[in-house]
């Protein structure tokens, strides 16, 4: 059996032939045209989300110190019950990521800490569908309140 990475959204999934595991904070909202085999909690970037949204180095940092903790073991335990399913493991996060080197995700990062420490690679599942124009990210300016104040962190769509 393989362990792989992708996103909700890759057709290729919906071929039936992978068990698809969560490893996103949340569950997709739409129909996905196959089914989730499960979640492994220990993979998720609990309490990452938002904090580093715009600092990929530090984000990554957070991220390998909560993998670090969990430990090589116990996620090797979570990612066997689903090999036992005898198809191939697709670890599913949101994002895609073939767009734009800005596009990046955990997803990915965990597959670059899971090498490092055991030599085993994770590659990203082919995607053959046509991968979207990324939105621009909304730009973060302070505002000035009627009273004369600035707060800061703001978001303004300015496109």
């Amino acid at each position: 059996m393989s362990i792989f990475t992708s996103r909700f959204s890759n057709k290729e999934l919906q071929k039936g032939t992978y068990t698809a595991v969560r490893i996103s904070l949340g569950t997709p909202r739409w129909q996905l045209g196959y089914s989730l085999a499960g979640a492994i909690k220990e993979i998720m970037p609990t309490g990452l989300l938002g904090k580093y949204d715009n600092d990929k180095a530090a984000f990554q940092q957070k991220y390998f110190e909560i993998l670090e903790k969990v430990g090589v073991q116990k996620i090797r335990e979570q990612l066997q019950q689903f090999e036992q399913l005898e198809h191939d493991v697709v670890l599913l996060c949101y994002e895609d990521i073939r767009t734009s080197e800005e596009n990046w995700c955990h997803r990915t990062m965990f597959a670059e800490w899971w090498q490092a420490k055991t030599g085993e690679q994770i590659l990203e599942l082919s995607d053959i569908s046509i991968a979207k124009t990324p939105k621009p990210k909304p730009k973060i300016k302070p505002a000035r309140l009627p009273d004369g104040q600035v707060t800061e962190n703001v978001q303004l769509n300015l496109f």
